[in-house]
């Protein structure tokens, strides 16, 4: 295959590609910590800004109360059950020695013993009583830290409800300032697309479109990627609403100029073979012939097995010839025949603008 460019200028292309790649990343970089840092400007809020402070204060001075005596009583039962297992165990223990001397009691039948059966059933009444005693100071904390709990129910109620109260304007206040923070992205983002869409309709064939191109890549990048993240529940619309007008522009834009190369190839096959030559680039030409399409109307060079193709059969151009020195074939494009180096007829005509 015949490589119509020279090999300096396709190594120039993709240095220029890396140059706008390379552009594109720097200019992608600094517009994500430009937009990642626009939430800044704003103040955070929370669903605690738009509660009642003094019904919203009382609640809370409320609840920690409450909690500070219910942690009192919590030690007090946790100290209070250590009583109890004491006066259990005295109460257990004291009642099995008295068992023990009835039992002795009733063997000997000694009846000068009765007033220390008397003693001893004092005694071990009074451990009982201490035992009931302790029992009822717990039950007594129990029931003072179930109205506690319940108090605290009441008022974790009261406090769910002031939230639920507070949660539309919170909402509301939430929204605008995500419509802000978006609106301050898109303030970014879409003229860099703008600005974009003018430099490919206006500025490819500039000098500085390998510049021009990387910020194209950028802007389209920063607009339908690098937003993505920071897009609100709406943000959506934009972004689809703005890819459809782009994709409008860019279909009416390639039909148009389709169109137009179209009737522009028409005219040009009107003319005469002389005059559409000088139309076409030697480095044009080349490119075409190794892609195996006629350089006069782009159109596929058509062959038949057993025969050589020398003119398109769409338009008619010359596209192999003898040379006029040795007579051996070659591309009519060729400024110096392969064969003996002459000088070819059309090196003599000057390139196309």
């Amino acid at each position: 295959m015949i490589k119509g460019a020279r090999v300096p200028e396709r190594a120039y292309k993709i240095v220029l590609w890396v140059v706008s790649v390379v552009f594109a990343g720097f200019i992608v970089g600094l517009g994500n910590l430009v937009i990642g840092d626009l939430p800044q400007v704003e103040q955070s809020i929370s669903p605690e800004q738009f509660q009642e402070p003094a019904a919203t204060q009382k609640i809370d001075d409320e609840v920690r109360m409450i909690d500070r005596r219910r942690g009192d009583i919590d030690d007090k039962l946790e100290i209070t059950r250590l009583q109890l297992e004491q006066a259990q165990s005295a109460a257990r223990n004291g009642e099995e020695t008295f068992q023990a001397w009835i039992q002795a009691r009733r063997a000997t039948t000694n009846p000068q013993q009765d007033p220390e059966v008397l003693a001893r059933t004092r005694q071990l009444e009074q451990l009982k009583g201490n035992e009931r005693t302790v029992q009822a100071s717990i039950d007594e904390l129990n029931t003072e830290r179930l109205a506690l709990n319940q108090r605290g129910d009441e008022l974790r109620g009261d406090r769910n409800q002031l939230e639920e109260d507070a949660w539309p304007a919170y909402e509301k206040a939430l929204f605008w300032q995500e419509l802000r923070i978006f609106g301050l992205r898109l303030a970014l983002a879409l003229p860099m697309l703008l600005l974009a869409a003018w430099l490919v309709i206006k500025k490819r064939e500039s000098d500085y479109w390998p510049i021009s191109r990387g910020f194209v890549l950028a802007a389209v990048f920063v607009f339908f990627v690098e937003l993505v993240p920071y897009l609100p529940s709406y943000g959506g619309y934009i972004r689809y609403g703005v890819g459809i007008i782009l994709t409008f522009a860019a279909g009416h834009f390639l039909i148009k100029n389709m169109r137009h190369y179209l009737a522009n190839r028409q005219e040009v096959e009107a003319k005469a073979e002389e005059e559409r030559r000088k139309l076409v680039s030697h480095d044009e030409a080349f490119k075409k012939m190794s892609s195996k399409v006629c350089p006069g109307c782009d159109r596929p060079i058509a062959a038949m097995e057993g025969s050589e193709t020398n003119f398109c059969v769409h338009c008619g151009m010359t596209l192999f010839n003898d040379c006029n020195s040795c007579g051996k074939r070659k591309m009519a494009f060729f400024r110096y025949c392969m064969s003996c180096g002459t000088t070819s007829k059309d090196a003599e005509r000057p390139e196309p603008a």
